[in-house]
């Protein structure tokens, strides 16, 4: 079976250091042909404020949440 690949864009909830705020993640929506399922891979967190504190953060979008830190203004992804 072969995968079908779409680049989205999605609503998501970022939550962390004293912060909770709506953003949008950007990514690549690979599902299995044939199924339902499907998974988000390299996303990209945007429309945050320029002055988001480094720390650790959680984000959720598409149904899931992962833990994410900023670091020097980079997002680092994701943390266990």
């Amino acid at each position: 079976m072969t995968s079908n690949r779409e680049s989205v864009a999605l609503p998501a909830r970022l939550i962390g250091m004293g912060r909770e705020l709506d953003c949008q993640v950007r990514a690549i929506k690979v599902s299995l042909a044939g199924t339902a399922e499907y998974n988000f891979i390299r996303p990209v967190i945007c429309d945050v404020p320029a002055d988001l504190p480094d720390g650790l953060y959680s984000i959720t979008f598409g149904g899931k949440t992962e833990r994410v830190q900023r670091h020097n203004g980079a997002w680092i992804a994701p943390i266990a």
